[in-house]
């Protein structure tokens, strides 16, 4: 969990410094800037999803596993 955590940090690290670009590009009219910028929040909202992601999957293994668990209990009484 500690990375998914991590991977959002950077994730929103990427989008507001991304952001930062391209605002920066759009006032000094760099349009190479600007697409730097937009390419950079794009990467942001892929990490951040990536993370999200793989947490939802964690969780579901858990509940499985939880879930399995417990029939077996049940199964040895």
């Amino acid at each position: 969990m500690d990375s998914n955590l991590g991977d959002k940090a950077k994730g929103m690290k990427d989008k507001v410094v991304g952001k930062i670009k391209e605002e920066y590009g759009d006032l000094v009219d760099d349009s190479g800037k600007e697409l730097e910028g937009k390419l950079q929040q794009a990467r942001g909202e892929a990490i951040q999803k990536k993370a999200e992601v793989e947490e939802d999957l964690h969780d579901k293994a858990d509940d499985l596993v939880d879930k399995a668990n417990d029939k077996i209990d049940d199964w040895k009484k």
